[in-house]
């Protein structure tokens, strides 16, 4: 099968303006300072109107370069009240970077990580979010239970349904099927960073036939041939076929797979 790429993603933004970039310099030299001083503290930052609370200064530096320096979540809306579904929201970085964009937005935020999770409701709380709903699971194919694995709060981002990856701590979570969710609305995007649950992910939406209900989906993909089976060609085979085009950022180790479903979309044989 031949696949048609529309290219390398290109960079769009929304962060724009000399006092923009005053902020976005000042945010990453206090991290940076708070990085080198207190790498191991729980940290407190303002940027962007919001007050973001993480476990440590290092990982909320580098979330902050991912998310709102490179804006590898962006995407754009014809409206003001975009549906987005965050898949893995983590502290909810990305949850206040859709905000900013979309202060209406309408977002379900779903995360199985007990560390990670007192950070994501603090950060709603403490900015007074409205329409975000929280769903303490893990997204799988199939709903009931599943073994998670996660690591200390040091390693918030080390969490997983592949122990090779969590490593340190094993708990029963609930878990749910996006599917249930885009049987019953439309939505702007999906965005889905699931550390290497993407293939049931996404082979249960293609069962379903639900994978067409979203505008768009951004899945982080990690490549970890180690212990994860690669699965990049899989992923692209399975949107290309359901009429999506996209365009691919990022090293060879971790990608970002930005999906746009295309009504008119044609596959084009070389």
């Amino acid at each position: 099968m031949a696949i048609g790429y529309a290219g390398m993603a290109m960079r769009h933004s929304r962060i724009k303006g000399k006092k923009a970039r005053f902020e976005i310099f000042k945010t990453l030299v206090l991290l940076t300072y708070k990085s080198k001083y207190h790498p191991e503290s729980e940290v407190m930052q303002e940027f962007f109107g919001f007050k973001v609370s993480a476990n440590s200064p290092q990982t909320l530096l580098s979330l902050y370069r991912e998310i709102f320096v490179d804006e590898v979540y962006y995407f754009d809306s014809n409206h003001a009240s975009p549906k987005i579904i965050d898949c893995g929201a983590n502290m909810g970085i990305s949850m206040l970077y859709f905000k900013h964009l979309f202060p209406n937005a309408q977002i379900i935020a779903i995360e199985p990580n007990p560390m990670a999770l007192q950070y994501l409701e603090k950060n709603i709380k403490q900015n007074f979010l409205e329409d975000v709903h929280v769903e303490k699971a893990c997204v799988s194919d199939k709903v009931g239970k599943e073994k998670f694995y996660y690591s200390n709060k040091i390693n918030i981002a080390n969490a997983s349904l592949f122990p090779e990856i969590g490593k340190h701590y094993l708990m029963e979570v609930d878990s749910l099927q996006l599917s249930d969710y885009l049987s019953k609305d439309i939505y702007d995007l999906v965005k889905v960073d699931v550390e290497g649950a993407e293939r049931q992910v996404l082979k249960e939406l293609k069962t379903s036939g639900q994978l067409q209900k979203s505008k768009r989906y951004i899945i982080e993909y990690h490549h970890a041939p180690e212990y994860l089976e690669d699965t990049l060609q899989e992923i692209l085979e399975t949107f290309s076929e359901a009429g999506f085009s996209f365009s691919i950022s990022g090293d060879e180790g971790d990608k970002v797979l930005n999906f746009e479903y295309s009504p008119n979309f044609r596959e084009k044989n070389p």
